[in-house]
């Protein structure tokens, strides 16, 4: 009697755990999710080094249409299914790691076609690579003291002077509510120049730039996320992690990414204001005095008259 009390305790156990682990209907199964996140990503990738054809948010959101479109699926249904995966990482990693693998094996497809046929492939603005090493996702984990994510990558000999770098990432299951969590990237130079940029992380795709300076070599390109404490610990999820690096001659507009170019403009422009303050002081001093040796003049001239 005992064991067979075991074996239905056992068997409603797992039949609980199947239904927890159940996809429901409105959910895009795995094997669509695979092809649909690979012309996402693909996607992204041709908006992000096509600043020209893509300017306009409208025209973002077209192209992204016409990708679920193709797939015969919705935005809504898209995102829907990106929050339960969310909420079943092992099932998303899953998917996520066949991703990567299949843009990987397409990526070295394209190298062996350029090499047979000896063409050099460029972007638009230049030379263009992913230059990021580490994983590709990480998990933002309160309860386990892991609220701040950082990452650093050293020059090497293929980095130049206005080199563009462009960190893109996609975040899921991003906090609403509570101080906003920072995304900052940066570049540093060998007599530590620093050009900066920060954004705030919102939920979805997020991208951040910067340019490296026009004539100081480049040390090391470093950035962050930083997740504020919350009264109750929220768990956020970064996945597709990308940093590409773009060879550019012409430049962007560097001066607001520069803290110490800001820090130098803040100090000339208190100079300028002693100083004319200064000039201000010294022309009243100097009327002031005028005045005083007229008023003498007058008096005297009074005193003899008398």
């Amino acid at each position: 009697m005992k064991r067979n009390c075991l074996i239905y305790i056992l068997f409603t156990i797992t039949l609980l755990l199947a239904s927890c682990r159940s996809q429901p209907d409105y959910v895009i199964d795995k094997e669509r999710m695979v092809d649909l996140m690979i012309d996402v990503h693909k996607t992204e990738a041709v908006i992000n080094l096509n600043y020209s054809s893509y300017p306009t948010d409208e025209k973002k959101r077209a192209l992204r249409k016409a990708v679920y479109m193709r797939h015969n699926v919705s935005e809504a249904e898209f995102d829907s299914s990106m929050i339960w995966y969310g909420h079943h990482l092992d099932v998303y990693m899953e998917i996520y790691d066949e991703v990567i693998k299949r843009l990987k094996e397409e990526d070295e497809e394209i190298k062996k076609l350029i090499a047979e046929e000896n063409v050099q492939v460029l972007t638009l603005e230049g030379d263009t690579v992913d230059i990021w090493k580490d994983e590709r996702w990480h998990i933002f984990n309160p309860n386990k003291g892991e609220n701040i994510w950082a990452f650093s990558i050293d020059k090497d000999e293929n980095f130049k002077r206005r080199d563009h770098f462009t960190l893109r990432l996609h975040t899921l299951n991003t906090p609403s509510t509570g101080e906003p969590i920072t995304l900052y990237l940066a570049a540093r130079h060998s007599n530590q120049l620093i050009h900066y940029n920060s954004a705030t992380i919102q939920e979805g795709w997020n991208t951040i730039k910067v340019q490296s300076d026009s004539i100081n070599n480049l040390s090391e390109v470093y950035g962050y996320i930083a997740m504020p404490p919350r009264k109750h610990p929220h768990i956020m999820y970064i996945d597709s992690i990308e940093l590409i690096r773009i060879h550019n001659h012409s430049s962007m507009p560097i001066e607001k990414f520069n803290a110490i170019t800001i820090e130098n403009k803040k100090k000339e422009e208190k100079k300028d204001k002693t100083e004319k303050k200064a000039v201000k002081q010294n022309k009243e001093k100097h009327s002031r005095e005028i005045l005083r040796n007229k008023i003498t003049t007058k008096k005297l001239n009074l005193k003899d008259k008398e």
